[in-house]
């Protein structure tokens, strides 16, 4: 074949183009097909910083923390104002439960870019972490200014709420999370809690049963209703649902 006038990809090309296919591997959720071609990549194929971001997150998908970390160090030194590069080294300190220095990457993160809502969203992780219930839920409601149906924050800040005694304004938001997604038996066994908080038994009860129709298997609504029937004196019922939590441990 006569290859006149075809010119050959220069080193650089080359990996250009390995860099953007994990790339789209690792957008797809295919980190262990992306992580390989990265690592194929030298150093100096990795021009952009949103690309050693991506290596990070591959990295920290794999549960390879630490090394995420020193990528995104690189990415910062290459582009110190760059917010997911700031943003990626606090949920990789966050999944090392450092969450104090967590929260200093992402208050960079939001310095740089106060709009980033999944900054928000993990510094209320990082928040609740360190026993602070009231600064997670400014977090989650910043986040929740950003994205009003967006059902992680969402959910936590219900759980915050319960924890501050708020418990009103616990159940609110525990029914809007139901109204964006009913089919989370967690949320209704929580929202159980919350009614049991209040003293509203069979409201609790009604939510605990909701959390069983979606899940049977669901031990701490097992637990829950089994301790609330017992409260409520319905001994021969808090003991069928004792037996079923406990074959339920049994399986693990």
């Amino acid at each position: 074949m006569n290859n006149t006038g075809i010119d050959p990809h220069k080193p650089g090309e080359d990996a250009a183009i390995i860099v953007s296919e994990a790339a789209g591997l690792a957008d797809e959720g295919r980190y262990q097909e992306a992580l390989p071609l990265f690592d194929k990549v030298p150093e100096t194929g990795f021009s952009r910083p949103e690309m050693l971001v991506k290596r990070a997150l591959t990295l920290g998908r794999i549960g390879l923390f630490s090394e995420a970390i020193r990528c995104c160090e690189k990415a910062i030194c290459r582009a110190p104002r760059f917010s997911d590069a700031w943003f990626v080294r606090g949920l990789m300190r966050y999944y090392l439960s450092r969450a104090s220095l967590a929260i200093e990457c992402l208050d960079m993160a939001l310095s740089l870019d106060p709009a980033h809502t999944e900054a928000c969203f993990i510094k209320g992780n990082c928040t609740y972490k360190t026993h602070d219930p009231a600064k997670a839920v400014a977090a989650y409601e910043k986040a929740l200014t950003l994205s009003s149906t967006y059902p992680k924050p969402l959910y936590n800040r219900c759980v915050c709420l319960a924890d501050l005694g708020r418990f009103e304004e616990s159940l609110a938001s525990y029914d809007a999370c139901i109204r964006i997604n009913p089919g989370v038996s967690v949320v209704h066994a929580n929202r159980g809690v919350t009614h049991a908080g209040l003293e509203r038994y069979q409201e609790a009860l009604e939510a605990f049963e909701e959390a069983l129709r979606l899940d049977p298997e669901d031990i701490t609504a097992l637990n829950n209703i089994c301790l609330l029937l017992s409260r409520l004196r319905r001994d021969n019922e808090a003991i069928e649902y004792h037996a079923r939590a406990s074959r339920g441990a049994e399986g693990f």
